[in-house]
């Protein structure tokens, strides 16, 4: 049978609870979706490994157990999605597992120890999951066999040393029942050095492979969630059969920006990618929900996406019948929920502005030069929109987070700008009105965030990392009133200046990076 699902990204300190998580299920299963796949990297509980996932929020096998349940009664396949490779940076942290460290986030090719651990990882997601599909990553492993294998045996071609690494894995699935699926893209580019539709050529990887011996049980993943062209789609679906494997479509829901959900993007490239799964032939499917850096958005944020993909799936992806399955499965309005969208400012600035907004600093103001056209006034407009909205449904916990950033961004956005105009102008009474009215509200905007948002995460996530998000807007609000406090000193002569703001800032460009490039230049952690 076809398969059409959902992945949700539970690694990135944001673990779905398992009541959210019904409620996820009923809805999805309710837009047609077969398929929910748990993308966890360390956030399960693995027999033998105490440190495994430790205070990460795992899942329990118990709840494992549950949740595989629930969905079989709906009739959603609930499918785990590891790694058996790379992204285990978390795992890494515990000195338990430094001898199965090749470099960065990527495991060991060759010790015996890395595959006892996934042979702990294998027997104990046997218990919890009664299907035989299995996940187990494999992606973005850029480094593989550079660090402590290379030191150990020296160089090898790594296009061999993966699918040997692929061919051990693939038998430990088989041996407990597991049919597993991989992201394709290291092989792509060990195969032929690019990863671009011009570039490859399909003869390549049928030759690179007649090189080495490719397991017979594994389907191949193609993901890409940002390209609007069918014809790329549709070559490098060609590419990927070429490995003589099944392959699957992974597009994109897209969570993973910031706090914004962009909806309307997903909308475009689901578009385009669902047109050239249908004339190629590909009947399995799925969107991904990814957590980048803190998983900052909600997942219900981008219901629109999921609801938008399953019918374009069928060719009926237009706005008025997706409005209507919105307001019947989610029970609101889909234009709602389309406001989420405009917290991020995508006019020509690359997106995700109201994270950069939030978190840039005051004074250094890494980000400023790239949002110059940000108006404070745009997001006390939208916050009064959020606030006013129709069609809410149940999720004015959703809404609230969402018109408290604003308010928040409302303040803070041209905080720096100003304090770094009025300084530079020598203008003291407007620099004493900032340290005495704006940054005040600054905090305060950000304290009414931060409590809306606590809430928001607790309604659909585990509690075990958020600790992330206060040492986040902690730090932000510390640092807003330690400015506050550095302007004060200036302005009474205790300080001749105030050292960040005789800086020129640089035009760079922090976009796409975590959230510790936005904040400062210096070391978090040496």
């Amino acid at each position: 049978m076809a398969m059409k699902g959902i992945m949700l990204d539970c690694s990135r300190n944001g673990v779905m609870k398992p009541e959210a998580l019904k409620r996820y299920v009923r809805m999805i299963a309710k837009m047609g979706y077969d398929t929910l796949m748990l993308y966890t990297e360390d956030t399960y509980e693995v027999d033998g490994e105490p440190f495994f996932g430790y205070m990460r929020g795992r899942y329990t096998k118990a709840e494992l157990k549950e949740a595989d349940a629930f969905c079989a009664e709906l009739g959603v396949e609930l499918v785990p999605c590891i790694q058996t490779l790379a992204h285990l940076k978390r795992l890494f942290k515990w000195e338990a597992y430094d001898g199965i460290c090749d470099c960065d986030d990527i495991l060991l090719i060759g010790e015996e120890k890395t595959y006892q651990l996934l042979d702990h990882m294998f027997s104990t997601l046997r218990q919890c999951f009664s299907t035989a599909k299995i996940h187990i990553g494999m992606d973005e492993a850029f480094r593989v066999g550079l660090g402590k294998y290379l030191v150990r045996h020296g160089y090898e071609e790594r296009f061999g040393l993966l699918c040997r690494h692929l061919n051990r894995v693939c038998e430990m699935a088989a041996a407990y029942g597991f049919e597993p699926m991989i992201w394709s893209d290291m092989f792509i580019r060990f195969a032929t050095d690019h990863y671009q539709k011009d570039k490859i050529n399909p003869e390549w990887v049928r030759q690179k492979i007649r090189e080495v011996s490719l397991p017979e049980n594994v389907t191949f993943v193609f993901w890409d969630y940002y390209t609007k062209d069918k014809e790329y789609y549709k070559k490098m679906i060609e590419v990927h059969k070429a490995f003589g494997r099944n392959v699957v479509f992974a597009g994109g829901a897209w969570t993973w920006k910031g706090f914004a959900p962009d909806n309307a993007f997903s909308f475009s490239v689901t578009e385009a990618a669902m047109q050239a799964v249908r004339e190629c032939g590909i009947e399995d499917w799925f969107l991904t929900c990814w957590g980048d850096d803190g998983d900052e958005c909600s997942k219900f944020a981008v219901l629109p996406a999921l609801v938008h993909a399953s019918l374009a799936a069928e060719g009926r992806g237009d706005m008025d019948a997706v409005k209507e399955k919105f307001r019947e499965i989610v029970g609101a309005e889909l234009d709602a929920f389309m406001l989420l969208d405009r917290l991020d400012l995508d006019e020509g600035l690359n997106g995700s502005c109201a994270k950069y907004l939030l978190y840039t600093d005051v004074f250094k103001g890494f980000e400023d030069p790239r949002h110059e056209k940000a108006d404070g006034a745009y997001y006390a407009q939208l916050a009064e929109q959020l606030r006013c909205a129709d069609g809410k449904g149940g999720y004015g916990w959703l809404f609230d987070a969402y018109e408290a950033l604003c308010r928040a961004l409302a303040v803070k956005s041209g905080l720096g700008g100003k304090t770094r105009k009025y300084y530079g102008e020598g203008d003291r009474a407007n620099l004493a009105k900032l340290a005495e009215e704006d940054y005040p509200a600054a905090l305060e905007a950000v304290r009414g965030f931060y409590r809306a948002y606590r809430k928001m995460w607790m309604e659909e996530k585990k509690p075990c990392g958020f600790d992330v998000q206060d040492i986040r807007l902690g730090g932000l609000m510390q640092r807003l009133e330690s400015c506050r406090l550095s302007i004060e000193e200036y302005l009474r002569g205790e300080t001749d200046s105030i050292p960040e703001l005789e800086e020129e800032v640089l035009q760079i460009r922090c976009g796409k990076r975590p959230w510790h490039y936005l904040v400062t230049c210096n070391a978090l952690a040496d």
